[in-house]
């Protein structure tokens, strides 16, 4: 049984004296969100010889006011490693001090920056909107329609080789059923907990889960099981430690799969409304198939279609504002 705690004096005067008697045991957590870890281990109080159990919290701190700014002078860092580059985007890695095995700051970079990226990234308001079938169709629909092709190019350079070929984990060229599974730019490829990887379909007629039909079933079901396959004999992982889940609305529309690992709770990206398990996904078109099978309400093999999605969206965003302003207009006009 450890000693109880003695309020007489401090265990340690300095954090030389703990760092120099700690001896790591085991993490108990750690939330690479907040970049905080909780490590078990031992330490010898000062004053005394008996070994103790100790809690060393390690958590990485904010950046002094005004700080941010001279972060982007190169001469800050004594160590920059450009871990991949992919049209407007690239990611590196920093260093503080050398000498260390794991960055002190991974940078990420989009440039040239759109008006879409900047309130994206900015603070802002978000606000639930209900999308019917019919504002998919007349509102939602003609805003995917209008986009340029170049916000997904970067995602069509993956696809064809071009960009982050070696870092790519599984590549199908099936047409139909193929599909390239990559590390996300997001993850230092390191810190397991914070595993994420992302999945590209090959077919590019499936811009979001709205196009999703029970003949996608068999490209579905083997981004499930190959994907969880690379990532248990690369990373050594066991099965069901991984979340596989589609974005409504996504970022962008080419059809693809987030998939982060289960200690990764602080990701934004998780939150209802937003995120669809994958699994759940090919549940419900298994059962639309079968009712379909079964002789079930027309139109047969369209249940994305015909639903109706929740979803968070910010008050700067494009398709925010046309949303509301198909609510506000007559219902006779949403069914012309």
């Amino acid at each position: 049984m450890a000693p109880a705690a003695s309020s007489s004096a401090p265990s340690f005067t300095s954090a030389e004296h703990l760092l120099s008697s700690f001896e790591y045991g085991r993490v108990l957590s750690e939330d690479p969100r907040a970049i905080v870890a909780y490590l078990l281990g031992s330490a010898v109080p000062e004053g005394s010889e008996a070994r103790v159990p100790c809690i060393l919290k390690v958590e990485k701190t904010p950046f002094a006011p005004g700080e941010a700014p001279s972060l982007a002078a190169q001469d800050v860092w004594t160590k920059l490693q450009t871990v991949t580059t992919n049209d407007i985007y690239s990611t590196s890695l920093a260093w503080f001090a050398p000498g260390r095995s794991s960055a002190d700051v991974q940078l990420s970079s989009i440039c040239p920056a759109t008006e879409k990226h900047i309130k994206k990234y900015s603070v802002q308001e978000s606000r639930l909107v209900r999308e019917t079938p019919e504002v998919y169709e007349r509102v939602v629909k003609p805003y995917m329609d209008s986009l340029d092709q170049s916000t997904v190019s970067w995602v069509y350079n993956i696809l064809d080789g071009t960009a982050e070929a070696e870092n790519v984990l599984y590549r199908d060229d099936d047409p139909e059923t193929g599909f390239v599974l990559t590390p996300d730019l997001k993850w230092d490829q390191k810190t397991m907990s914070a595993l994420y990887l992302l999945v590209l379909s090959q077919d590019r007629s499936i811009r979001s889960l709205r196009d999703l039909r029970p003949q996608h079933l068999s490209l579905l079901r083997k981004i499930r099981q190959e994907s969880e396959r690379v990532a248990v004999e690369r990373y050594g992982i066991d099965k069901g430690e991984l979340r596989f889940f589609v974005h409504y609305q996504p970022t962008y529309y080419h059809f693809h799969v987030h998939i982060v690992h289960l200690s990764y709770m602080s990701f934004s990206g998780i939150t209802v409304g937003q995120a669809h398990l994958l699994d759940d996904l090919i549940d419900l078109l298994e059962l639309d198939l079968e009712a379909g099978t079964a002789g079930g309400p027309a139109p047969l093999q369209a249940l994305m279609a015909r639903r109706t999605f929740t979803y968070a969206l910010g008050t700067e965003h494009k398709l925010f504002g046309l949303i509301r302003a198909a609510e506000v207009e007559p219902e006779t006009a949403v069914r012309r």
